[in-house]
C-alpha cells in the first residue's frame, strides 16, 4: 500500500490528461534515448573493469585486500548528492577535467556512475567466482592453456550469469539515479528520472510525469525479467565463502592486477581523497573553518536548520528505515525462498519478486510526489508528520535487504531443511534454530548497507523532508546549489564526514562477512 498507492494516485491524476502527446515528442525521445544509452555504457564500463577486479579481490589472495573490499564498496554506500558534491571538487584536480571529463556533462555522469556501481560487479560476479572448483582451472593450465585462454574459455561462460545479473541491477540504479545527474548535468542534460521531477515541481505537469513514470516503471520490468531470464538462480548482492584455500596472486597475474590497481585509484580513491582535500582547503590555505561553520545556517542563512540537527533528523530517520526495511525485507526474502513445484506457484513467486524490486527502478521522486497527494486526509495525515520521510525510504531499502538475504535463504543445503521437516519440526523451528543462525552474518550485513543507504536517500526526502525536519543530504544540496566559499566549503566537510562514516560502516558489516560462511 504504502508504494503501490502513491504511485497508483499520480499514474490516475496524469493519465487522466493528454499523457500520450505529453512523452511523444522529439525532446522526450532525446531524454529517453540519453538515459538508456548512458546507463547501458556505465554497466558495460563497470563491467570490463569489474570482472578483473573480481579475479583479483575475490580469486586470488594478498595482504591488505580485505581493506580494498571495504574501501571499493564506500561509493556504492555513499549518498548519490555525495558523489556528486565529490565529482564537483573531483574535476577541479589539475588535469582531472581535460583528460578525462572535457567540457561535456556526460562524461563525468557516467564516471561517476561507475564510481558508484564498480563494487556491485566485484561482489556480485567475485562472490560466485569463490565457489568454483580450482581443478577445471588446473585441468586448463595443464592441456597448454594460458590464463587469458582460460578466462574466455572456462571461467566466463560459469560467470555469464552473475555478470547478467551484475549488469542489469547496475543499468536499473544508473537509469533511475536522481541526485547524479541534478547536480553534475546541469540545465541541458536531463535523464527520465530529472525530468520527472521538473515535470512535478516546476510545472505541476502530472500528465507528462504518469507517461515517464511508465517508460520507467516499464524499463524496470524488462531488465529485470532480462536478468532472471539471464541467470538460473536468484539476482543477488552477496558474497559467498570459499571452501578452497586461494592462491596469492603471481606475475601472472600482472595485467589484471594492474587494471585493477590503476582504476581503484585513478577513479576511486581519488575522488575520495580530492573531497577530504577541498574539506580542509580555506581560501588558498588549509584550516578547520569549514568543519567549524557547520554549526552556522551557511552564508546568508542560506539553511534553515544547522548541519548538526539535519545530522540528528538523519540519524532519526536512518534508524526507523533500517528497522522498518529489514524486517519487511527479511519475511519477502523467506515467503520468495520457499519452492515452489507447480509452474503456476513459480509463475506466481517470479511476479512477487519483480512486484518486490519495482521501487529500484521507479522514480524516488514520484513516490515522494505521490505521499505528498495520497497521504494528506484524515484517515492516513502522513503528510504532515516526520515519519512520512523515513517510511518512504524503507521502500527505497527493502529491494536491496531483498537481494542480499533471498540468495543467502536459497543457498541453504535443502537436505539440511528436509532433514528438520521429517523429525517433524514446524517451519517456524526450521526457521529460528537453523535458517536464521546460518544467515546471521548476511542480516547483520544488510543492516549496515541499510542504515548508511537510509543516511544518504535524497530523491524521496528532497520532497518530504522540510522545513525543521531536513536530513543531511537536502541540506548539502542547498548548500551546493548556493554561490559562497563559505557554503560550498561547508558541503565538502559534511560530504567528508559521511565518507568517514560509510567507510567505518562498510568496514564494520565486512567484519562481519569474514564470519559468514553462507
Amino acid at each position: 500500500m504504502l508504494f503501490y498507492w502513491p504511485l497508483g494516485k499520480i499514474l490516475s491524476i496524469g493519465f487522466a490528461g493528454d499523457w500520450f502527446n505529453r512523452i511523444t515528442t522529439h525532446r522526450i525521445a532525446g531524454i529517453f534515448w540519453f538515459t538508456i544509452w548512458q546507463a547501458a555504457l556505465s554497466a558495460a564500463i563497470c563491467l570490463l573493469f569489474g570482472i578483473p577486479g573480481a579475479y583479483v579481490l575475490y580469486h586470488r589472495r594478498f595482504r591488505g585486500q580485505k581493506f580494498i573490499r571495504s574501501l571499493i564498496t564506500v561509493p556504492f554506500m555513499l549518498p548519490t548528492i555525495v558523489v556528486a558534491i565529490g565529482f564537483t571538487a573531483f574535476k577541479k584536480l589539475p588535469f582531472i577535467s581535460s583528460l578525462l571529463f572535457g567540457s561535456s556533462n556526460t562524461s563525468i555522469i557516467i564516471c561517476a556512475n561507475v564510481f558508484m556501481n564498480y563494487s556491485l560487479v566485484v561482489r556480485i560476479v567475485g562472490g560466485v567466482w569463490t565457489t568454483f572448483d580450482s581443478g577445471i582451472e588446473d585441468a586448463a593450465a595443464l592441456d597448454g592453456a594460458g590464463r587469458f585462454r582460460t578466462l574466455i574459455s572456462v571461467t566466463l561462460p560459469q560467470l555469464a550469469q552473475s555478470v547478467a545479473s551484475a549488469g542489469a541491477l547496475i543499468f536499473l540504479y544508473c537509469a533511475a539515479n536522481f541526485g547524479l545527474v541534478l547536480v553534475l548535468g546541469g540545465a541541458t542534460t536531463k535523464t527520465i528520472e530529472t525530468e520527472i521531477y521538473l515535470s512535478t515541481t516546476q510545472y505541476l505537469d502530472l500528465s507528462k510525469a504518469a507517461g515517464l513514470v511508465l517508460i520507467q516503471t516499464l524499463l524496470t520490468v524488462i531488465a529485470y525479467i532480462i536478468a532472471q531470464r539471464l541467470s538460473k538462480g536468484p539476482v543477488g548482492f552477496f558474497t559467498s565463502t570459499s571452501l578452497e584455500p586461494k592462491v596469492h596472486v603471481d606475475r601472472r597475474d600482472a595485467p589484471a592486477v594492474i587494471i585493477t590497481t590503476f582504476f581503484i585509484g585513478s577513479l576511486i580513491v581519488l575522488p575520495l581523497c580530492a573531497v577530504l582535500f577541498k574539506s580542509f582547503q580555506v581560501g588558498s590555505s588549509i584550516g578547520m573553518s569549514n568543519y567549524a561553520n557547520l554549526g552556522s545556517h551557511g552564508a546568508r542563512d542560506v539553511l534553515s536548520i544547522s548541519v548538526g540537527q539535519a545530522a540528528i533528523n538523519t540519524v532519526r530517520n536512518a534508524i526507523i528505515t533500517t528497522i522498518l526495511s529489514i524486517g519487511i525485507g527479511i519475511v519477502s526474502s523467506y515467503l520468495l525462498s520457499r519452492k515452489k513445484q507447480k509452474s503456476k506457484s513459480r509463475f506466481f513467486q517470479h511476479g512477487m519478486d519483480i512486484l518486490f524490486q519495482m521501487p529500484v527502478g521507479v522514480s524516488s521522486v514520484v513516490l515522494g510526489f505521490g505521499y505528498l497527494i495520497s497521504f494528506n486526509s484524515d484517515l492516513f495525515p502522513l503528510r504532515s508528520s516526520w515519519l512520512v520521510t523515513p517510511l518512504a525510504q524503507s521502500l527505497l531499502c527493502i529491494p536491496l535487504i531483498i537481494r542480499m538475504v533471498y540468495p543467502a535463504i536459497n543457498s541453504i543445503d535443502s537436505d539440511l531443511l528436509e532433514s528438520a521437516q521429517t523429525e517433524s519440526a514446524s517451519p517456524s523451528q526450521i526457521w529460528w534454530q537453523i535458517e536464521a543462525p546460518i544467515i546471521r552474518g548476511t542480516i547483520l550485513i544488510a543492516t549496515g548497507y541499510a542504515t548508511i543507504i537510509a543516511i544518504g536517500e535524497f530523491g524521496a526526502a528532497n520532497f518530504l523532508a522540510y522545513g525543521d525536519q531536513g536530513t543531511l543530504p537536502t541540506v548539502l544540496y542547498q548548500l551546493i546549489s548556493r554561490p559562497g566559499a563559505q557554503n560550498y566549503g561547508m558541503a565538502m566537510a559534511s560530504s567528508a564526514l559521511l565518507i568517514t562514516v560509510a567507510l567505518l560502516i562498510v568496514s564494520v558489516t565486512h567484519f562481519f562477512e569474514r564470519k559468514n560462511t553462507v
